[in-house]
């Protein structure tokens, strides 16, 4: 397992609560005869069904406070639609793992506590477990079928306030942009970026081992060898996960305007496919961007996550 940590000390004006405003779009492209890609935007929380009870109380589901935010993107390879299914396999996997096996419930604050600066124990090791059975599970649903090679990348964010927990094997990127300025948190698992990397020499762009993965779920015999990165982060922090099919396209400085423009996140996500596709749309892209918003502390409601969808 790779990790990497940035610990960055937040403002004692930066209110105790915040929220994630999320929204994602993806598309086939205008190559490609199927979309590959996936991606998840899920609010972690506890709940409770009431069946019955007495005296009159209320039936039905109940919602406890927000506990975290889920975001995935995953870029499947194996072609016969052996992509699609497991970068979908992979995604289902790695979501069930959190909702049922890792202890994300534990350090909700109340309204008018602090947040706790102290992460929960063991988070990166689960997550990197997680990947390691969506891995599992991938090779078990090629296994037999016209695609036995088939994989995925998987770039995985979960916010638990204020800390930020980076999950990833592949080519999909996260990338963080911050007063302005854009930084890539993960690294592309490609045997070009390991040879300029371990050679210390220039990526040559044009390279056909850009396209050639060392590190993926399913795909190979191997287990894959989780990234992880932890930060903290701020009111005002943007997060964007994204599949190759956009940064074949646009640089970094291109990423860096659109995510800066002052527009909902569904229309960011909106503009980005369109951009990527207007530059060739070579592969499926999919895009999930997400903004750090303050929650009012009188609120009662459960934070809303999600950004509303465009007009159609």
């Amino acid at each position: 397992m790779m990790t990497h940590e940035h610990v960055s000390t937040p403002s004692p004006a930066v209110p105790t609560l915040a929220s994630i405003d999320a929204a994602g779009s993806t598309n086939v492209g205008r190559e490609r005869p199927l979309n590959e890609d996936a991606y998840l935007i899920a609010t972690l929380q506890r709940s409770m069904i009431v069946h019955d009870a007495s005296p009159a109380a209320a039936r039905g589901w109940f919602a406890g406070a927000s506990a975290g935010t889920l975001l995935v993107v995953a870029d499947g390879m194996g072609g016969q639609g052996g992509g699609e299914v497991a970068s979908r396999v992979a995604i289902n996997t790695v979501a069930s793992y959190l909702l049922n096996v890792m202890s994300w419930t534990g350090g909700e604050v109340a309204p008018t506590q602090a947040p706790e600066r102290t992460s929960l124990p063991g988070v990166r090791d689960q997550l990197s477990s997680a990947l390691v059975i969506g891995d599992s599970t991938v090779k078990h649903a090629a296994a037999g079928t016209a695609t036995p090679a088939m994989g995925t990348t998987l770039t995985m964010a979960l916010v638990l306030w204020p800390v930020l927990y980076v999950a990833h094997v592949g080519d999909t990127r996260c990338y963080l942009l911050r007063a302005g300025k854009l930084t890539r948190l993960t690294t592309d698992h490609t045997l070009a970026q390991k040879l300029a990397s371990s050679a210390e020499l220039p990526l040559d762009p044009q390279s056909q081992l850009n396209h050639v993965l060392w590190n993926s779920l399913g795909g190979s015999a191997e287990l894959p060898q989780p990234e992880m990165v932890k930060l903290d982060l701020e009111l005002g922090d943007r997060l964007l996960l994204c599949s190759d099919g956009l940064t074949k396209h646009l640089s970094d400085e291109q990423i860096a305007v659109h995510l800066s423009a002052e527009e909902p996140n569904a229309a960011r996500c909106a503009r980005f496919v369109e951009h990527a596709n207007a530059a060739g749309g070579s592969d499926n892209v999919t895009v999930v961007v997400a903004t750090v918003v303050p929650l009012a502390i009188s609120s009662t409601a459960p934070p809303s996550h999600l950004s509303p969808p465009l007009p159609q």
